[in-house]
């Protein structure tokens, strides 16, 4: 069942849009070919639902054993260890007020994968203020909001409608999840094409199901970014294949 709201304006940075066009319903990611990520949980409302569990990823740090899943190797980006997969460039997006890295953008050929870490409450689901959030911020730029359930629980599709460069107005299709974990909260934003194709999304959402969150202990206010840190960039990049290459760094987006 979905929730259709109106409104939202320009296209984020990195973010690929799509021409003006039919867009299908929100795809059921909690059938056979989706990552097993827990059952999905209902719609999202004002109680705080209970935290989807997470038995397949993506996994706290401390969770880790010797399972080959676990101890598969990854690039380690501090806050958050990935695998992308091969032909996969990967974008360390900074904030620009803060100069601090804030999220890795995943570009493959049919679209991108954002995956951003906050910090949360012990006790207090981080995603459902999330959620409110997005919505907002759609309507504030004159898009519309679908409402659904993925494999974590509840998800967004948002279309945003864009100025394309050759001047013709298009969407920027996305869909936003949120995965509540021991103290930190993991969003992940699916762009472009892998939005609207339930065969590319189902291999976004592999990519965030093999996730591993290194939150640390220091005290964080909760919705505050864990920070992330860039590996060393290769001498020749273009010999490197993913996940050892990191591209130019851009801006990033608000949790």
């Amino acid at each position: 069942m979905f929730r259709r709201r109106a409104k939202a304006s320009d296209a984020e940075p990195n973010e690929p849009a799509e021409h003006d066009g039919a867009t299908p319903d929100m795809p059921d990611t909690t059938g056979a070919d989706a990552p097993a990520g827990g059952e999905a949980a209902a719609t999202a409302t004002d109680a705080a639902p209970p935290k989807p569990a997470r038995p397949n990823g993506p996994w706290d740090v401390d969770e880790l054993d010797d399972r080959p899943a676990h101890v598969a190797p990854r690039l380690d980006l501090g806050g958050v260890r990935v695998r992308p997969p091969a032909g996969f460039k990967v974008q360390i997006q900074v904030d620009q007020a803060t100069q601090k890295s804030t999220s890795v953008l995943l570009v493959g050929d049919q679209g991108a994968l954002q995956l951003v870490v906050v910090a949360a409450a012990k006790s207090t689901p981080q995603w459902p203020g999330t959620m409110r959030s997005l919505q907002s911020d759609a309507d504030r730029r004159g898009g519309t909001v679908a409402e659904g359930n993925g494999p974590w629980g509840p998800v967004l599709r948002i279309t945003i409608p864009v100025t394309l460069p050759d001047g013709k107005q298009g969407v920027q299709p996305s869909v936003a999840l949120g995965i509540d974990g021991p103290r930190w909260m993991l969003r992940a934003t699916i762009l472009g094409k892998a939005a609207l194709d339930q065969e590319q999304m189902n291999k976004m959402m592999a990519i965030v199901q093999d996730t591993v969150v290194v939150r640390g202990d220091e005290p964080m206010a909760p919705g505050e970014v864990v920070p992330l840190v860039p590996p060393p960039r290769p001498e020749n990049a273009a010999d490197v294949d993913s996940p050892g290459a990191v591209q130019d760094q851009g801006p990033s987006e608000p949790a």
